[in-house]
């Protein structure tokens, strides 16, 4: 394997600092709360950091990582939902909308790795300029769904500023396309190091801090 910038390779660990750390950290909802939540912000900054352009012509590291920002998105919401049954509650006519949109965002993640296998995609788009203009539409919807479901639950977020930094980093993400340089493609071990300490951390700050 070649040898990653450290620039490059910082790049995911100070997005996921940067989502993680606007959370307050005096709000608590207890191990399995924070734990569930946590995995949350680590699935939102995994979706924020694939809006970053990657290198050209290497499409595969953009694919596994985008299988296990599926995984974790999927872990959060069956965490809470086989862990509390109130939570189930929320998914039926009349729930919080954000709690809705947290659906959504899964559905349409679910869709974005579908359609982009090979075999699928060849099919179904024979340009790959159509399947990337599709592949780019579908994965704002997501964003947006995503970032919604986390803005309009407050809990983690109460503060204006909060949200609004959360929203300017999102935006940054997905339509500073310019400003990003194609930087070289980073392991998905680098990112799953980074995001397993980050909810270590996320976690532990809130068990033992008043």
């Amino acid at each position: 394997m070649r040898n990653i910038p450290g620039r490059e390779r910082a790049v995911p660990a100070l997005l996921i600092l940067a989502v993680m750390a606007l959370a307050d950290p005096w709000r608590s909802g207890g191990l399995f709360w924070d734990f569930g939540n946590a995995l949350g912000f680590l699935a939102l900054a995994g979706l924020l950091f694939q809006m970053i352009p990657g290198p050209r012509g290497t499409p595969r590291p953009h694919e596994l990582l985008g299988y296990w920002v599926l995984a974790i998105a999927c872990l959060h919401a069956f965490w809470f939902l086989a862990g509390d049954a109130v939570a189930r509650f929320y998914l039926l006519p009349g729930g919080p909308l954000h709690m809705w949109l947290g659906l959504a965002g899964l559905l349409l993640l679910a869709g974005l790795s579908i359609l982009a296998r090979m075999p699928d995609r060849r099919r179904l788009h024979p340009s790959y300029r159509g399947f990337r203009r599709l592949h780019r539409h579908l994965a704002l919807a997501c964003l947006a769904a995503t970032l919604l479901h986390v803005l309009l639950s407050g809990f983690y977020l109460p503060m204006w500023w909060q949200a609004a930094a959360l929203a300017a980093i999102a935006l940054a993400c997905a339509f500073g396309r310019r400003i990003w340089p194609r930087a070289s493609a980073v392991p998905v071990a680098a990112w799953l190091g980074a995001g397993g300490g980050a909810v270590a951390v996320f976690v532990l700050m809130r068990e033992v801090m008043p």
